[in-house]
């Protein structure tokens, strides 16, 4: 790692927190297109008639015949790839496609029209007038957008995918600002591997490398990791892909120079030396964790203001049952294995939070009278809802362990800091496939990370409210304790 470089990339990544995202370009030009045809459409309606007879005409029909050309030119732009963010910054190398893409589109409307019968009002000489416009405003449009967009990217007003680089640091030095930006990406932290080991693969610096990396991807609120060594070396891909998989980051190869020099020979067969292989994906895609954030915010919200009373009332028995706090609070690991303070309510007589962590029995002595009716309720778990409300945790994922049983389970267990690619839950799939309550053997937490595991892969907004309505039904067994 190149220290200097590397808090220079931690300055700007701060200075550029905000801003418009590169992802937004390619809807903001399907929306500037259609505008555009639109405009191109009244325009041609209003020229040729006026032109012709010296009034100012009706435009029925002409938003009509401009949305359904507009429409057919966003389908076909996008089958054409024209929406690709390396097509948008380079809009002078597309402007014969995008000519031709409105012309087809403006074809196919007429077709359309010609055999609905419809449009009959919309003249052929208004037609013609809508096409001129029309076949000049698309590329004028584009042109200004790749400008627009190019400028904003310079300044910092427009931002590429946080991305933390990792690989060899001769490839690194070869890629310029342009290739960066052409990637749609933007990078805040840089890591060098040497692969130096004697065997041919990592050796003891590059794992920590890597380790400085999966951290600062953390601190930085990287998007994901960036690839970038020679395809050659795929005994090191392969090792540094291992390593990362604790992170729930996704991770793409990029090419590396011998690539991009084919590449970059065979721009006339329309292939780009501007792209990356997806070798991990994020365990939910942006879409999915939108969705699954609003149905927990949506039902934690309703659940705090319907058992309001249910909260207040137990609140009160527990101040009255023994002495000591209402709430307790315990640092967990949560998503990507950032910490967060769980909230409980109180049900026994000790508060642990650090060194050894005892967990409950059944018949355990330090359960007070009221803790254990609340345990065997799972009325203590009612507060979570405040974690889900703040993004902590979600209503259902992986249960979280104290940070002492996260570091004895991560040294003993391989594959269980993979349960953290996913925040937390209040329930979860193996806690309403039997699998509740103490772990005092390790098979036991293999079986409960085996079942975690197959929720984070087979996740979908069913599971999650096909566990829910099994944990409502689970809580009348009272085998909690």
């Amino acid at each position: 790692m190149h220290i200097a470089r590397h808090s220079s990339y931690e300055a700007r990544a701060a200075r550029r927190e905000f801003g418009l995202s590169c992802q937004a370009l390619p809807p903001i030009a399907a929306a500037l297109d259609v505008g555009l045809v639109l405009l191109a459409s009244v325009a041609g309606r209003i020229g040729y008639e006026y032109s012709t007879t010296n009034e100012f005409p009706s435009l029925d029909g002409a938003p009509g015949v401009g949305l359904i050309v507009g429409a057919f030119f966003v389908l076909l732009a996008r089958m054409a790839g024209l929406y690709e963010l390396q097509a948008l910054l380079a809009p002078i190398r597309n402007v014969a496609r995008v000519a031709a893409v409105s012309a087809i589109s403006l074809l196919a409307a007429i077709c359309i029209l010609f055999l609905l019968k419809v449009g009959a009002d919309y003249s052929r000489g208004a037609m013609v007038v809508f096409a001129a416009v029309a076949l000049a405003l698309a590329p004028i449009g584009r042109l200004l957008l790749g400008a627009a967009s190019r400028s904003g990217i310079r300044r910092g007003a427009i931002k590429g995918r946080r991305v933390v680089t990792l690989g060899d640091a001769g490839e690194i030095e070869r890629l310029g600002q342009s290739d960066f930006l052409h990637f749609g990406i933007d990078e805040i932290a840089r890591f060098a591997v040497t692969g130096a080991s004697t065997h041919g693969g990592l050796d003891g610096r590059d794992r920590a490398r890597i380790a400085q990396a999966i951290e600062a991807s953390r601190r930085l609120q990287a998007r994901e990791f960036a690839l970038i060594m020679p395809w050659s070396r795929d005994r090191e891909i392969s090792e540094v892909c291992g390593l990362l998989r604790v992170s729930p980051l996704p991770v793409r190869l990029y090419p590396d120079q011998k690539i991009r020099n084919v590449l970059r020979q065979q721009k006339e067969h329309g292939f780009s030396q501007h792209f990356s292989v997806t070798i991990q994906r994020a365990p939910l895609s942006a879409g999915e964790r939108a969705i699954k954030r609003a149905l927990d915010v949506a039902i934690a919200v309703a659940a705090l203001f319907v058992l309001a009373p249910l909260l207040l009332l137990t609140s009160l028995v527990i101040k009255l049952d023994s002495p000591g706090p209402v709430i307790f609070r315990q640092r967990r690991c949560g998503f990507d294995n950032r910490e967060f303070v769980i909230l409980k309510f109180r049900t026994m007589s000790v508060l642990e939070d650090d060194g050894p962590i005892v967990q409950a029995k059944r018949d355990d002595e330090r359960v007070t009278r009221i803790g254990r009716m609340l345990r065997r309720t799972s009325i203590d778990e009612l507060p979570q809802l405040i974690n889900v409300v703040r993004g902590d945790m979600s209503l259902v994922g992986p249960r979280p362990h104290a940070i002492a049983h996260d570091d004895e389970f991560k040294a003993r267990i391989g594959n269980y800091a993979l349960r953290h690619h996913v925040k937390p839950g209040v329930t979860g799939a193996a806690q309403v496939m039997g699998l509740r309550g103490e772990t005092s053997r390790l098979s036991q937490m293999e079986q409960r990370l085996e079942r975690d595991l197959w929720y984070i892969d087979h996740w979908s907004l069913t599971l999650d409210l096909k566990i829910m309505a099994m944990t409502c039904l689970a809580l009348f067994r009272l085998d909690a304790y």
